[in-house]
């Protein structure tokens, strides 16, 4: 038996993090997200509240991602691990599965909500220097050609 409230464990908050990314981050992919809930049933199910429930796409979607990063981060540093090197990994192990559910969500063609201020080519499509200010508070700001931003480069919050 652990005494330890749920979310004072380092490890179910971690656990509790990466079940719920990727539908934190589908608020920002609707297309996707309604998609994803037409065709399968909810598997996710929260219990780190007052009962389980089945979580939601909009659950915390309003804070934005770079505030639920700083969030989940700061309270995997706040949790209580019983391994003394574990907290650093733990951490390092969320921003790596973090950026991989990103990047499964633009690799899935739907672009991300967001506004664009810059520069555009004949055929309408960004193309030169431009910034992208998503929905979910990243921003990309640097060089589009064809309408894309270069793969390779990570977007800052």
């Amino acid at each position: 038996y652990n005494s330890r409230p749920y979310l004072a464990r380092g490890w179910t908050t971690f656990e509790s993090a990466v079940s719920t990314e990727a539908l934190a981050r589908l608020a920002y992919f609707p297309g996707l997200g309604k998609l994803l809930e037409e065709r399968l049933p909810p598997k996710v199910v929260e219990i780190d509240g007052a009962g389980p429930r089945v979580a939601e796409m909009e659950d915390r979607a309003d804070e934005g991602m770079g505030p639920r990063n700083k969030r989940v981060i700061a309270a995997i540093e706040a949790a209580s691990f019983t391994g003394k090197g574990d907290k650093p990994v733990v951490v390092e192990l969320y921003r790596a599965y973090a950026i991989k559910v990103n990047n499964a969500l633009i690799d899935s063609g739907e672009a991300a909500q967001g506004e664009y201020e810059g520069e555009y080519n004949a055929a309408g499509e960004r193309e030169g220097r431009g910034v992208m200010r998503y929905a979910d508070g990243d921003v990309y700001d640097g060089e589009w050609k064809a309408g894309r931003a270069p793969h390779a480069v990570r977007r800052r919050r």
